[in-house]
């Protein structure tokens, strides 16, 4: 009875149309990730309450050390590392390493750091002009760079007040409880041994803040003022004023201004993805069991074929291919293909415009870069798919065979969930790059053809979020640089959703111990 009670429903039995089990596969994972999006939304709460359980602890902790401390616990409250080199002359170099955080922080924020935390809620009062060639005035981008960057430093120093705290109270509870304090050398043998790992991921965590997380919070922020050409009107650091414009740039972009024109790019961009992981995927794994077929023969030569096209730089290659299917008025002018097609095939007056160079052939554009992106993308999976063909374990066909499975059957049941066990992941990261892949659609049509949507606003027809994003700030005689930050916020959310829900959403994660 229980296993009438929990049997398997009808629509996830095998002998169903493989149609039916398509589309209740497809329904399955959809829901699947729906329920992962609620639950990170219902989620929410509960991490902002233990957000602010953490924050209470963090304050309950500092109230106790200096209630508990001694008279040297709590003058480390003010002067770092005081706890440590006042004790003992085995912790003077750790306690003025502690000291020496303080002093660079206090000294930053005097001199430097506050005079821009300061101007930061106007971003400047006067614009930049140059006396005998010496700027004087506001660089509002330069506020705005180097107020973020103060705003980081502060919450860094916060956690080492913390943590130099910890530090104050933990050295006073070794002296009353009798235990000898760590030397020098003690000290730089743990950073070697046991704290080997914060000492070597120190610098890369440093660069990540740097690099990736602070010019990200800058984006951000230039998306809530009128960095750039707004209504006809300039502002550009350091010769113009920035100022805060709270959401107007948002409004701007989904509505009044780009409205039509970027639910466009986003459905190409959706469409583009979309095509390009999947062609790849497929056309990939199937080549890669052709290849791996016994009876085939020279195997290394067509592995070797195909992983040529891996060698040879990505821009040289679509160049190449720009050049090859180029299209001009005079067909005497036009790329090889063209003349291959006229003079092999004898159509006299063939000269088509294969990326759409001319306004309205947009459709053979975005078929055109599709194809060629395959040609290029397609030995990256096979050659994955190669390596995992290799590691199924022959018992399962074997057994397979004698159960009087055929191909199709072997196929649907061992090697494609087998693949995509091991390949979700990368397919879900193949699929956000490609919602971020630049060189393929710049290289080939540069976003074009050319189309007017409202307001008179020209955008590429092979545009994808990234590509428009360099044609509105970059390529731009007037930069659009607030409009470009909210196109590249709303690249980010889409690209987090994909990278985030939907992997966590795959089987590979949930049963990444096994394989059933």
């Amino acid at each position: 009875m229980a296993n009438e009670t929990n049997a398997t429903p009808t629509w996830k039995i095998y002998n169903r149309p493989w149609y039916l089990r398509l589309l209740f596969a497809i329904w399955g994972y959809i829901k699947n990730v729906g329920l992962m999006i609620w639950s990170v939304i219902k989620a929410i709460p509960f991490k902002l309450w233990g957000l602010i359980k953490a924050i209470g602890r963090l304050f309950y902790g500092l109230g106790y050390r200096f209630v508990k401390g001694d008279w040297r616990t709590k003058i480390s409250y003010v002067i770092f590392g005081f706890g440590c080199f006042s004790r003992s002359p085995k912790q003077f170099l750790k306690g003025l390493l502690w000291l020496a955080v303080e002093v660079v922080f206090v000294l930053y924020m005097v001199f430097f750091g506050s005079a821009y935390l300061w101007k930061m809620g106007s971003l400047g009062d006067v614009p930049v002009e140059y006396e005998n060639g010496v700027p004087v005035g506001d660089d509002s981008l330069q506020i705005l760079i180097y107020s973020v960057f103060s705003i980081l430093l502060i919450i860094f120093f916060a956690y080492m007040y913390v943590k130099n705290t910890k530090v104050a109270f933990d050295t006073q509870k070794h002296v009353e409880a009798g235990k000898p304090l760590s030397t020098p050398k003690q000290q730089l043998n743990y950073a070697l041994n046991d704290g080997y790992h914060v000492t070597v991921l120190i610098l890369p965590i440093l660069g990540v803040l740097i690099i990736t997380i602070m010019p990200l919070i800058i984006n951000i922020l230039v998306a809530f003022t009128n960095y750039g050409r707004v209504d006809g009107e300039v502002h550009y650091a350091p010769g113009n004023l920035i100022d805060w414009t709270g959401f107007q740039a948002f409004e701007k972009v989904f509505g009044s201004q780009y409205g039509e024109a970027i639910w466009n790019v986003l459905a190409w961009t959706l469409i583009w993805a979309v095509f390009a992981t999947f062609t790849n995927f497929f056309f990939g794994m199937f080549l890669a069991m052709m290849i791996n077929k016994k009876s085939i023969k020279m195997k290394v030569f067509w592995r070797t074929c195909f992983v040529l096209v891996i060698a040879i730089p990505d821009f040289v290659t679509l160049l190449m291919m720009s050049k090859f299917f180029s299209y001009s008025d005079n067909p005497s002018l036009s790329g090889p293909f063209n003349l291959i097609v006229r003079e092999w095939f004898g159509v006299d007056k063939f000269n088509h415009d294969w990326f759409g160079t001319t306004v309205g052939n947009e459709i053979s554009a975005k078929i055109m870069v599709i194809i060629v992106n395959l040609w290029r993308g397609m030995p990256f999976t096979m050659l994955a798919t190669y390596g995992i063909l290799m590691n199924i374990p022959e018992d399962l066909y074997e057994s397979s065979r004698i159960d009087g499975a055929g191909p199709v059957r072997r196929f649907v049941s061992i090697t494609f969930p087998y693949i995509m066990f091991v390949m979700g992941p990368q397919l879900i990261t193949t699929f956000t790059g490609n919602i971020n892949n630049f060189n393929v659609i710049f290289f080939l049509t540069g976003g074009g053809p050319n189309h007017l949507y409202q307001s008179g606003k020209t955008v590429g027809a092979t545009n994808l979020l990234i590509t428009w994003l360099y044609s509105l700030t970059i390529s731009k005689q007037d930069p659009e640089y607030n409009y470009g930050s909210v196109i590249g916020i709303f690249t980010f959310l889409i690209s987090a959703f994909f990278a985030l829900i939907v992997f966590n959403s795959s089987k590979s994660v949930k049963q990444e111990d096994t394989f059933q």
